[in-house]
């Protein structure tokens, strides 16, 4: 799919193509001179939309990634705080103007990257959720005890091979169990700090436009390194998640 140019944003803007009609219909009806002059008023306002670095990032901006439907009340209410703290950053970003909004803009970009990565994240922690629901340790348990009483009792030695090679199953699938419970926890814990450092970027967006150029072309780079820390974290994280779900097979 074609990334559109900040020129064709321009022009589809609403009130430019409102302007754009009115001119052709004003033009045909009225008086011949107002569809020229309304053109102009139309190619103007395109012009000027096209300048503006909001229109710009959104031009460059691939176009979104269908999100998972998160059906977990947990998961949803943490990503529903982080899309809103998102959007109040690009907005924040998008008012800035000039220069410090060039400046503010792609760490806008970097906080929508960590919203896709958190949806990702959380349909994981989504999976894991429902699979820890399906499963009772206690019958895991008691089906371990069981065995162990069989094996106590068994003389015959292919017998006993077939027991033990059962109760390491067994066994195996109890610790997953367990290290996926651990896997919730991080996943929320992950999620918590996505969004108070999203908030933290918010409160940063809203003090930089208050300063100097200088000073906000440092501030910023700060800001964005540790954006990008975080993501390279969240994406080390789900490739440890991946790998914990296909051995558990609640993938």
């Amino acid at each position: 799919m074609n990334v559109p140019s900040p020129w064709m944003l321009a022009a589809r803007q609403p009130l430019a193509v409102v302007v754009a009609v009115v001119a052709v219909i004003a033009g045909l009806t009225v008086a011949l001179w107002l569809l020229p002059l309304g053109l102009l008023a139309y190619l103007l306002m395109v012009v000027l939309a096209a300048r503006d670095p909001a229109l710009a990032a959104q031009a460059r901006r691939p176009p979104p990634t269908p999100r998972p439907r998160l059906t977990s009340p947990t998961f949803r209410v943490q990503i529903e705080a982080i899309e809103r703290t998102q959007r109040e950053i690009a907005r924040s970003a998008a008012q800035a103007g000039g220069p410090l909004s060039r400046l503010l803009l792609p760490i806008a970009d970097q906080g929508r990257e960590l919203v896709e990565e958190a949806y990702t994240l959380a349909e994981k922690g989504q999976i894991i959720e429902r699979y820890l629901a399906s499963v009772d340790r206690r019958v895991i348990e008691k089906d371990i005890s069981g065995i162990d009483a069989q094996i106590r009792t068994t003389q015959d030695q292919y017998t006993l091979a077939q027991l033990q090679e059962t109760r390491r199953s067994r066994i195996e699938k109890l610790e997953n169990v367990r290290d996926l419970d651990t896997y919730i926890g991080r996943i929320n814990a992950q999620l918590q700090n996505i969004g108070a450092s999203l908030d933290n970027v918010l409160a940063e967006t809203v003090r930089l436009r208050t300063a100097d150029a200088a000073s906000a072309d440092s501030a910023t780079s700060q800001v964005a390194r540790r954006l990008a820390d975080l993501k390279a974290d969240m994406d080390a994280f789900q490739a440890v998640l991946d790998t914990a779900l296909t051995q558990s097979g609640a993938a």
